[in-house]
């Protein structure tokens, strides 16, 4: 990250390239720590925090209106100690001071601004001066160092109140645990929730509100939702068939169907039938929310149809115009989105775009001399060579007449039609704020393939050459020709944990060797670089050099279920033994024993941290919380651990009253409420993976969508599966190697099985 010599400020010390983006502005700004607290308490001024990243637009919005401008900045430097933070290196000062923000205003995003005694005054966005109904920056530092020079002592108190409403709320959910055995109705009024909320014309599940988010986790947790209520139905039909219209009375009670209206047979049975299909259509409607959506996502201007991947999100409802910075956690959890989609429907269009995924991060995120996966690209960038100011979006965007130009007369013509090309310009004038996208054109898929060969009276082949090859003389022309944007070059442990878990899926489902070796390649970076074996720790992030900042708990989440996923893939025991180190010092270091479950986003020894939280909400990026259950479970019933599964259920039971009083909170968490009550499906493969028939029955499990699958080879050599799993210790013990697959569901084994269509039959 390269910065002028120009009046460089204490930031240009750090390897954040956010607070790099910073380290010329007359801003006297300092990174958190003890240095800026001394200062504040000596000298008895407020702090005035900053929160943000370096992709993010509106924090180089206001960086350029605001910390760049000399009067303000004077007025910050007499007033105030500034101080910087990361949100994607320090995310426990971010989260803390988020909820309050969110608490005080309603909202919350980046940048973050907040006034500290501990805590007064925060929000997000300041514009320089008094304007879109919100005061002007220098407005609101004149009113808090006036406040702060009459009223200190108020403020104080206010300060001491709000971080007192912290602790109460870290702690609250001690007392809305529940006793009773876990149960998944949430899961259904969770799934009746996103039906009512869900966009029939455009997908998500904002109604026709925007700004729309592509949220992964909903995703995660409709598709799971889809397979238990298919599963469970086809096993009650199974067993009714057996059954006396008693038995079937009492089953159909603990199904939650009422017969109390039944006089007869008949209408009992008419009854029971209507309610089957009923849940079976409720089913079929999670997965054509998440197809359809995934679809939309896919074909909008917020899916990058030049370069690949996928941006941030959209401005509007359409998911035409978007914020255009890419981050490595959306390209992850859509992968795996798209991936587990197409596992389901072995529609070819999902594959493709998980393709297209991994094709945008492997060429542009990935460190290709350490094989991590970097952070994030901006949505800013110059629009051409020379330019003196950044325009949002500018890497990306079209005028038509570019696209004729390059293209010729016929061909542009067709990808016009096809992507929605203005000759004036695709962009509502009221989604482009500041002006910087007149003219321009976002590139949506107005029509479909079909549509676009029929108007030109061509082949769908056709139709389907000339758009590759179009694409690709744009993608020439831009990388070759436009400045490219800031590329966010830290690599983090947590999202790097996301992308391996995606690659493994990706690498299950579509087989590409590649998807794999990219996979291996983080894991082995992270192992080389963000690991001390000796301490058995994690760091943080990685940006020349390894940081200072011990990793997070979100840090070991993600990673473990990405090594869990990798063992999968691979049945390499040693990504499982990571993981098993990883996940006893996350439970040592997070696990609140004391205060009835739950880990914590911090560790005990942190310093400058006033208050311990536990993240309880599944937005942008799962919870560590909601991953971690989902991990002490896998891990449970593999290594027959009964301390991971009780830790896990009593997480669950922790947060039991959010999830009942607001589940759309915690989508991924009640996915991993289901796992709990449904339970692991082990698939133990018997024999040398080499061998065809084993290759077979590798594929014919690996080819299928079960959520609750968790597949294993039974080997001789096996150095941690031998000592821990006793179902595998015991098929060593008794069989002869002979080819096979065992199926074991609560902690009961079926008969081997050896032919593979009898395995397809079971499958199926």
């Amino acid at each position: 990250m390269s910065t002028t010599n120009r009046n460089l400020n204490r930031l240009s010390n750090e390897k954040s390239p956010y607070l790099l983006q910073h380290a010329d502005n007359p801003v006297d700004w300092y990174p958190w720590g003890e240095e800026a607290f001394k200062k504040a308490r000596e000298e008895n001024k407020m702090i005035f925090l900053s929160v943000g990243y370096s992709t993010c637009h509106w924090c180089h919005v206001m960086a350029h209106e605001s910390f760049e401008n000399e009067k303000i900045a004077e007025i910050m430097n007499e007033n105030f100690v500034n101080v910087k933070v990361d949100r994607e290196v320090q995310p426990d000062v971010d989260r803390m001071y988020m909820i309050f923000v969110q608490s005080m205003s309603g909202g919350g995003g980046w940048p973050m601004s907040v006034f500290l005694t501990v805590t007064v005054l925060g929000g997000t966005y300041f514009p320089p001066e008094d304007q879109y109904g919100r005061p002007g920056f220098p407005t609101v530092l004149k009113r808090m160092a006036s406040l702060w020079k009459n009223k200190a002592e108020e403020l104080k108190k206010s300060g001491e109140d709000a971080i007192k409403n912290l602790r109460e709320y870290s702690y609250k959910k001690v007392t809305e645990q529940i006793v009773q055995p876990l149960n998944i109705k949430v899961a259904h009024k969770l799934h009746d929730y996103f039906v009512r909320a869900f966009d029939n014309e455009e997908g998500g599940f904002d109604g026709k509100s925007e700004p729309k988010f592509p949220t992964p986790v909903q995703f995660h947790f409709l598709l799971r939702h889809y397979y238990y209520t298919l599963a469970e139905l086809e096993k009650a039909e199974e067993r009714f068939a057996i059954m006396s219209i008693q038995e079937i009375k009492g089953r159909g009670q603990t199904l939650g169907i009422d017969f109390k209206d039944c006089d007869n047979e008949a209408q009992f049975l008419k009854k029971l039938q209507t309610v089957v299909e009923s849940r079976k259509n409720s089913a079929e409607k999670d997965l054509d929310m998440v197809k359809f959506t995934l679809k939309k996502i896919a074909m909008g201007g917020i899916h990058d149809h030049i370069g690949n991947g996928f941006h941030r999100y959209s401005t509007d409802r359409y998911w035409h115009i978007p914020h255009f910075e890419k981050m490595l956690y959306d390209q992850a959890q859509l992968l795996k989105s798209y991936i587990e989609v197409y596992l389901i429907t072995k529609d070819e269009y999902y594959a493709e775009i998980a393709r297209d995924i991994i094709k945008y991060v492997e060429r542009d995120l990935r460190d290709h001399e350490g094989a991590g996966f970097y952070s994030a690209e901006d949505a800013d960038s110059y629009p051409h060579d020379g330019a003196k100011h950044k325009l949002e979006g500018a890497f990306a965007v079209w005028e038509a007449s570019e696209i004729k130009e390059i293209l010729g007369d016929k061909n542009s013509e067709i990808f016009s039609y096809h992507f929605g090309v203005e000759p004036n310009g695709n962009v509502d004038p009221r989604k482009d704020i500041q002006g910087e996208l007149k003219s321009k054109n976002v590139l949506i898929e107005r029509h479909t393939l079909e549509e676009t060969a029929k108007k030109f009276q061509i082949s769908l082949d056709e139709a389907k050459a000339i758009l590759a090859e179009s694409k690709d003389k744009l993608a020439k022309y831009r990388f070759e020709k436009r400045p490219k944007p800031h590329r966010d070059d830290k690599i983090l442990t947590t999202w790097n944990g996301l992308m391996i878990s995606a690659l493994a899926r990706a690498y299950d489902a579509l087989r590409d060797e590649k998807y794999l070796e990219l996979a291996e390649g983080a894991t082995m970076f992270i192992k080389d670089r963000l690991y001390d074996p000796d301490k058995k720790k994690l760091l943080r992030s990685f940006r020349e050099g390894p940081g200072e900042i011990d990793g997070f708990v979100d840090d070991y989440s993600n990673l473990i279920e990405g090594l869990l996923d990798l063992y999968q893939s691979t049945f390499n025991e040693s990504y499982l033994a990571w993981a098993i180190d990883l996940q006893d010092q996350q439970i040592k270091l997070f696990y609140d024993e004391q205060g009835g479950g739950g880990f914590f986003n911090v560790g005990e020894d942190t310093k400058n941290i006033l208050v311990r939280l536990k993240d309880d909400h599944d937005g942008a990026e799962p919870s560590s919380n909601s991953v971690s259950v989902s991990n002490l479970i896998r891990l449970g019933h593999i290594i027959d651990n009964a301390d991971y599964n009780s830790k896990a259920e009593q997480t669950l039971k922790y947060f039991f009253g959010t999830l009942e009083k607001a589940p759309y909170a915690m989508p991924a968490m009640i996915a991993s409420l289901m796992l709990h009550v449904k339970g692991i499906k082990q698939f133990i493969v018997v024999g040398p993976k080499e061998e065809a028939i084993v290759q077979q029955y590798i594929e014919a499990i690996r080819k299928r969508f079960m959520p609750n699958k968790f597949l294993l080879q039974a080997k001789d050599d096996g150095q941690v599966l031998n000592e821990r799993c006793g179902v595998i210790k015991s098929i060593l013990e008794t069989d002869d190697n002979t080819p096979s697959v065992r199926i074991c569901e609560n902690f009961t084994c079926g008969m081997p099985i050896k032919e593979v269509h009898e395995l397809e039959e079971k499958l199926s």
